[in-house]
């Protein structure tokens, strides 16, 4: 009704004049009542075509010589009612002191709380949680974090002090035996090294040597050599097996017992070794200090801390795959204890408004232009047809009333000007 209402109240001012000029003319209406009502419909009639006129010429060109210039007013001025719009969102709607005093009596984080108490919502930040880790843990290998991890960690470590703490970390380890894990550990490497046939080969070779060169001291131990050789009494290939072989069962012996003698020894050594460290011992500082600048020097340290990196990547990401995981849960779990924290502590939810509104203020002052290039850019998107659509979709229903008004106010007037010339007669 309301998109017709302009139209039909047109419609009424003209049927109802041409009527009551048509019964006038005619002799069939006759008294003064009848003039001045005609007057009323002749001045309403008036009023409503000029009305529609105004209405029509805000959003079409009407094709009336010298008068089409100042229609199609909308497409016309569409760059100043863009900059218009710009300036009223801006400075006026959206200005930063409208938004600051806004912000000021905003209990964000109560607003917050209540919608986190929809399971919806809250699943909705935990996928938002994830999806923003997702998002970290992909940038977590670049070769560039590598290396510059390791230019970090040599800084550091170049500066850092560490032997008198380190002696420290050894001499409690050792006491409170909590180093026997680590030292199974190596035990275990290296009788897998012992069973290397490359281990073999390489004790095979030193043994030969070692008979060339006993061999070598003079005729007697030559011959005692040789002599052994042909009679089978020296077999370095059995001598071999048998040395890897004793190795082996004296590396099960220690590993086995924790409190063998060469553990002992080896444990005695490493306390000697740590209070050396100190004490500030020149020798072991010494001794620090280059292992330290071979760690520094290694090449492989880079790729070291670039395999770490790619499988902190894996472990990150598999963790995020969904969330059932213990990673996500765990992430959940705590959110869950914060929230609850949050709701229990007046202050704690005050101290997060503050902050919140402050950092919006912020960004509101540091990026308030960007508003108006969003708004001008969203205008520019459409094209002449478009805009003027849109604004005819949101206010022409109600300019309907300008020519209902137009109609209604111009035959009130007639009236009464045809009662003051009646009146006059």
């Amino acid at each position: 009704m309301k998109s017709t209402i302009g139209t039909l109240s047109l419609l009424v001012a003209i049927v109802g004049f041409l009527s009551l000029e048509t019964g006038i003319h005619f002799g069939w209406l006759e008294g003064p009542f009848w003039r001045i009502l005609a007057t009323g419909f002749e001045a309403g009639t008036i009023g409503g075509l000029a009305d529609w006129f105004a209405v029509s010429a805000l959003f079409y060109e009407i094709p009336i010589p010298f008068v089409r210039k100042h229609t199609n007013i909308i497409v016309k001025n569409r760059e100043k009612l863009t900059e218009g719009i710009v300036e009223l969102v801006t400075t006026k709607w959206l200005s930063p002191q409208v938004l600051r005093e806004r912000l000021q009596g905003l209990s964000i984080t109560d607003s917050l709380l209540h919608s986190l108490d929809e399971p919806a919502q809250l699943q909705r930040l935990m996928d938002f949680l994830r999806w923003l880790l997702l998002r970290i843990s992909g940038e977590l290998d670049p070769p560039k974090l590598a290396i510059l991890i390791q230019k970090i960690s040599n800084e550091q470590l170049r500066e850092w002090d560490i032997a008198s703490p380190l002696g420290t970390w050894i001499e409690e380890t050792i006491r409170e035996k909590r180093h026997h894990g680590l030292v199974q550990m190596a035990l275990g490497q290296f009788s897998l090294s012992l069973r290397d046939p490359e281990t073999r080969e390489l004790l095979l070779r030193k043994l030969s040597n070692a008979l060339k060169q006993y061999a070598q001291r003079d005729w007697v131990k030559k011959s005692a050599v040789w002599l052994g050789k042909k009679t089978g009494g020296i077999d370095p290939e059995l001598l071999t097996d048998r040395l890897l072989d004793l190795a082996l069962l004296l590396m099960e012996e220690v590993r086995n017992d924790p409190n063998h003698p060469l553990r002992e020894k080896l444990d005695q050594y490493l306390l000697e070794f740590a209070a050396n460290l100190k004490n500030g011992d020149e020798q072991a500082a010494s001794y620090l200090e280059r292992l330290k600048q071979n760690l520094l020097r290694n090449p492989q340290s880079r790729s070291l801390i670039q395999q770490l990196l790619d499988r902190l990547k894996e472990g990150f990401q598999d963790q995020l795959k969904d969330h059932d995981r213990p990673l996500m849960k765990f992430i959940h779990r705590q959110l869950i204890r914060f929230l609850d924290e949050l709701r229990k502590d007046p202050a704690s939810r005050e101290q997060f408004d503050r902050w919140i509104g402050s950092t919006v203020t912020m960004l509101v002052d540091r990026y308030h232009h960007e508003l108006g290039a969003m708004v001008r850019s969203s205008l520019g998107r459409l094209d002449d047809k478009g805009i003027m659509l849109q604004i005819k979709d949101k206010v022409g229903k109600d300019l309907q009333y300008i020519r209902l008004n137009g109609a209604v106010v111009g035959g009130l007037v007639g009236i009464g000007i045809a009662l003051i010339r009646w009146l006059l007669l």
